[in-house]
């Protein structure tokens, strides 16, 4: 089966990202989760935070890989030998935005396929950025996060960063 690769910032892992995640991982012997250093953003977390966080969420999952790159992502892809590209679909507006994606990075390289999920109904409302928001404000985001995001999100707001 071929290699896929799950890209995203997961400014912070969300249970959505990890729905994609465990879905997508047992559709391929290997999925690479790439943590994505975006310069255009000013993220909550360092990307050494996220692929922690992302590590430990995978941890019981011994066919997903955690690593983070910078510039495009069908270069990232190839490098690491991935022919899928997986993308979680949660409403109309992110397909607009996916489908565009799609067909960029296949004129760029066609010998890497994207496929859409779509993410399951319980977590289709919810987003990193909601995430972040609750959390800034002192909501209860553990229903929303795994339970050490959870424990970095409170560390951040303790420390005045959120």
């Amino acid at each position: 089966m071929p290699i896929a690769m799950y890209p995203g910032s997961f400014d912070p892992v969300t249970r959505g990202h990890l729905d994609i995640i465990k879905r997508s991982s047992r559709m391929f012997d290997k999925l690479i989760v790439a943590v994505l250093v975006n310069s255009a953003k000013t993220p909550l977390f360092t990307v050494e935070e996220r692929v922690a966080m992302l590590r430990e969420c995978c941890k019981d999952m011994p066919n997903v890989e955690v690593d983070s790159f910078n510039g495009l992502t069908v270069s990232f892809a190839k490098q690491k030998g991935a022919t899928v590209m997986v993308r979680g679909l949660r409403a109309v507006t992110d397909f607009e935005n996916e489908i565009q994606l799609a067909h960029t990075n296949y004129a760029m390289m066609p010998e890497i396929e994207t496929m859409f999920l779509a993410t399951a109904i319980k977590w289709s409302y919810l987003s990193s950025t909601i995430v972040r928001e609750a959390a800034h404000y002192g909501q209860d985001v553990s229903r929303f996060v795994p339970p050490n995001v959870e424990k970095e999100l409170l560390a951040k707001r303790a420390a005045g960063k959120l």
